[in-house]
């Protein structure tokens, strides 16, 4: 092998982003919180994230950014519904405000009551109080994503006039295998 191949082989391994074998499922509810194309205020839909933990990537001294991979479907009780790809979990430490989980989907599709386009990101943001948590580490069960019960929130955009459909998170449920 090539002093050059050797050299790029070993820089590839080095930044190389490996997924874990963790398997994991969240599913949660989410009331609306304004009213979208066919949906009334407070319609209830379901989401569901399937996922594998990615690499931990630190960016400065108060969050962790997981890539990982995975999707999220929202589904309306009309069967109209909403998909995106998981480029990322951050965890955020902050003393000052609040610590958070954030679930950061692109790629955003779908039909949710009747509004074909959409505008990324699409995001569930589980809150805590400041200073709680001890670690960056992700939640493998229920029990670690019950400390992120402060606030949940979810939220998507549409193009056209960067409109924010808001959403309350209840029955949030997390594990891993």
């Amino acid at each position: 092998m090539s002093l050059r191949r050797l050299a790029l082989a070993a820089i590839t391994a080095l930044f190389a982003s490996p997924v874990l074998a963790n398997d994991c499922l969240v599913t949660f509810d989410v009331e609306t919180g304004a009213d979208h194309g066919t949906l009334p205020l407070g319609t209830l839909l379901r989401g569901t994230i399937r996922y594998a933990e990615g690499q931990s990537m630190k960016l400065g001294s108060e969050t962790v950014s997981y890539l990982s991979t995975g999707t999220m479907e929202i589904v309306a009780p009309d069967g109209t519904g909403l998909t995106g790809l998981l480029r990322a979990i951050h965890m955020v430490r902050t003393p000052h405000f609040a610590d958070y989980a954030s679930f950061d989907l692109k790629d955003v599709a779908g039909d949710l009551g009747a509004i074909s386009s959409y505008e990324d990101p699409m995001l569930v943001t589980l809150y805590a109080p400041g200073g709680s948590l001890q670690s960056f580490d992700l939640p493998r069960d229920a029990d670690g994503w019950s400390a992120f019960g402060q606030r949940r929130e979810f939220q998507v955009h549409t193009p056209d006039t960067m409109w924010t459909l808001p959403g309350l998170i209840s029955n949030f449920d997390g594990s891993c295998k």
